[in-house]
């Protein structure tokens, strides 16, 4: 049998077995569930019902593309299955194609050296933040399969640069961008990729990558136009600042967070560990050394992950929001650049070793550097079963995961709202939207907000508020305590009583419940 085929089982097994990792993380209650994903949820759900591209707030899907709720809402369809468990299907398949897709990669970025692209495979698979991705309800796990479809096409069509292989790209890049807005850093690497193919005919090399960009981006742009600014009046949703300083260090605290604990991780200690290896590989290299790896990174193998690695590295700098990705817990977006960094850092560190002196040339130092290796994957191996441990007991036990826990599940406001008769017309208003959408499955309506430390005045967003219920409907506030009582600028239903009129009807631990009139 040949190396090829014995890697390429290794490869199935290794996704089967990742696969079933994410499934025992989120065999107890589903996927773990933030307010994004039930955003998607909902979607998905509205979309299966016939009701449109709208979420549980009754609004159009905005600040998230729609590909994602669709497939979620077609799996959902076409097996009958709730939504939860097709997000729990979807992502299981993801995570197993993203192992078995990046295998592929390293298989081909750096050709014949089999002991790295084994490597690289086992740390793509024991890594703990794509696992957790996984098992929750979010498009990064698809997103992440699809960008490494598109590396591997791109290294097919810098050899063949065949009208099929451009399409494919295009195609590649469309649904990225519909999985998620970042898909544009392959809208653009895309364009530098094709040019590069033509490189030797500037003229053809301008007009194939200007052509790549327009086609590729003109469907998320009549999306942005038609869909988006009809909407709300932005183009792609809107979003929290974005700190290009404290974005580019978070980079480097998030890569130091994949391979080594996280109680050692900080900005400071992630640019140290990266200016090292930089420095280890400047101490190693001579002028011949250096013009070979260049030259590298101009093959076909290696450029398509160069380009994206510096597009979306951008994308990480200039335009995610700052203060919602800076805790170390929060990787959903980060390690997407995993499969890129192994191939480049693999490829730096390719032929590196020099050749040692006298006694010491008969060291062992291939054998020496693959224990060192087996020694630092109890780390990510350990970090997995602690986590799986934790999630079978507790549900999915990430930092994503706000809702579909075993504390909400089993207590006592949840188990009121799965009790509670609501009519069909009845209103049902939240502190707390997302999660009073998750146990309810319906319609949640918004509170008024107002900022008091930025002068703004109770009595003026109450009476100006226009989404309360008519005198004569019925409506219900659900009201969430404890960890879930995190929007500061909703007022508390003590303020609110003297505005409207609110009857508690249960009163518990996790939260409270009560019927709402306006007016007499």
């Amino acid at each position: 049998m040949s190396k090829e085929k014995k890697f390429r089982i290794f490869l199935a097994a290794l996704a089967v077995v990742g696969s079933l990792l994410v499934w025992l993380a989120t065999s107890s209650y589903g996927p773990g569930l933030s307010t994004d994903g039930a955003r998607y949820l909902s979607t998905a759900e509205s979309i299966a019902a016939g009701r449109g591209i709208t979420d549980y707030l009754g609004l159009p899907l905005v600040n998230w593309p729609p590909l994602y709720p669709f497939i979620l809402a077609a799996v959902s369809l076409m097996t009958g299955l709730d939504v939860l468990i097709a997000a729990q299907i979807v992502n299981i398949l993801a995570f197993g194609a993203i192992i078995y897709l990046g295998g592929l990669l390293f298989e081909r970025s750096l050709p014949g050296n089999w002991t790295f692209a084994v490597v690289a495979s086992l740390v793509l698979a024991t890594s703990l933040p794509l696992v957790e991705v996984s098992a929750n309800v979010a498009s990064d796990s698809m997103f992440l399969a699809c960008v490494l479809l598109f590396l591997l096409a791109a290294q097919s069509y810098l050899h063949t640069r065949t009208g099929r292989g451009w399409w494919q790209l295009a195609a590649l890049a469309v649904a990225a961008c519909f999985l998620r807005y970042a898909g544009l850093a392959l809208v653009f690497s895309g364009a530098l990729i094709v040019a590069w193919a033509w490189r030797r005919e500037w003229k053809r090399a301008l007009a194939a990558g200007a052509a790549f960009g327009l086609a590729s981006g003109a469907p998320l742009a009549a999306w942005a136009l038609l869909h988006n600014l009809p909407a709300n009046g932005t183009l792609l949703g809107t979003h929290r600042p974005a700190l290009a300083l404290t974005n580019f260090g978070l980079i480097f605290e998030k890569m130091a967070g994949w391979f080594i604990p996280g109680s050692l991780v900080s900005p400071g200690v992630g640019i140290l560990i990266f200016a090292l290896l930089l420095a280890g590989l400047l101490a190693a290299s001579n002028q011949e050394r250096r013009a070979a790896r260049i030259a590298r990174l101009q093959d076909a193998a290696l450029f398509p992950s160069l380009m994206f690695a510096l597009m979306y590295g951008a994308m990480l700098v200039f335009t995610i929001s700052t203060s919602e990705h800076q805790p170390l817990g929060s990787q959903r977006i980060h390690v997407v650049l995993l499969p890129v960094f192994l191939v480049l850092v693999g490829s730096a560190l390719q032929n590196l070793p020099p050749k040692l002196p006298g006694r010491m040339a008969g060291l062992p130092v291939r054998k020496l550097l693959l224990a060192a290796f087996v020694v630092w994957l109890a780390l990510p191996i350990y970090r997995l079963q602690a986590y799986v441990s934790a999630s079978l007991e507790n549900g999915d036990v990430s930092y994503y995961n706000l809702y579909n826990t075993r504390t909400l599940r089993q207590s006592d406001i949840v188990a009121h709202l799965q009790e509670l008769e609501l009519g069909e017309d009845e209103k049902v208003y939240s502190n707390n939207e997302a999660a009073a959408w998750f146990y309810l499955r319906r319609r949640i309506y918004r509170l008024p907000r107002y900022d008091a430390e930025a002068g703004g005045e109770l009595a003026a967003a109450m009476q100006t508020f226009d989404g309360w219920p008519a005198p004569d409907e019925q409506a219900r506030l659900v009201w969430f305590e404890r960890e879930l009582d995190y929007k500061e600028l909703v007022p508390r239903p003590e303020q609110m009583q003297e505005f409207i009129q609110l009857t508690i009807t249960f009163a518990g631990r996790y939260g409270d419940v009560y019927e709402m009139k306006i007016g007499d």
